[in-house]
C-alpha cells in the first residue's frame, strides 16, 4: 500500500520560478521530486554548504588551538632569551673557543633530550592546563584521555 503524498503550493517570485522550471527540464526531472530532494536536504541539514560550514568550524578550532600553542611557545622562548641575557656573562676572546665548543657539546645534548621526549609523546604544552571546546566526539574522547593522564 502505497502513502498518498501531500500536495503544497509554495509561491516563488517569478525570476525563481523561471530557474526552477529550466532546472528541471534541463535534468529532466519533476519538479516534485526537486522541491523534495531540496527540502529533505534543508530539514536534514545534509546540503553541502551545513557540511562545508561544519568542516570550516572544526578547521577553526584547529587553527585556534594551533594559534594558542604557538603563543605559548613564543612566549616561553621569549622568557627563556630575557633568562639567558640576564644569567650569561660576556666570554673573553682568548675563551671563545672552548666556550663554542662547550656549547655544541651541550646543544647536542639538548637535541638528544628532545628527540627522546618527543619520540616518547611528551609535549610542553600537553603539560600546561588546557581549555577545551568541546565539538564532535574525537574532541570529547581527546579531551577524556588528556583528562585522565593518558597520552594519545
Amino acid at each position: 500500500m502505497t502513502t498518498k503524498r501531500k500536495n503544497i503550493h509554495p509561491y516563488l517570485s517569478p525570476e525563481l520560478y523561471q530557474r526552477f522550471k529550466s532546472y528541471c527540464k534541463q535534468k529532466g526531472v519533476t519538479e516534485s521530486s526537486v522541491v523534495e530532494s531540496a527540502l529533505t536536504q534543508y530539514l536534514d541539514e545534509k546540503c553541502d554548504l551545513a557540511l562545508i560550514l561544519k568542516k570550516l568550524d572544526r578547521i577553526g578550532r584547529g587553527v585556534n588551538r594551533v594559534d594558542n600553542q604557538v603563543n605559548i611557545s613564543a612566549e616561553a622562548f621569549g622568557l627563556f632569551l630575557q633568562y639567558w641575557f640576564a644569567h650569561t656573562p660576556e666570554i673573553a676572546e682568548e675563551e671563545k673557543s672552548l666556550a663554542n665548543a662547550d656549547a655544541k657539546r651541550r646543544y647536542r645534548s639538548f637535541i638528544d633530550y628532545l628527540t627522546q621526549r618527543l619520540g616518547a609523546g611528551s609535549r610542553f604544552t600537553d603539560e600546561l592546563v588546557k581549555d577545551f571546546v568541546v565539538g564532535d566526539d574525537d574532541e570529547l574522547r581527546q579531551a577524556t584521555r588528556l583528562a585522565e593522564g593518558q597520552t594519545e
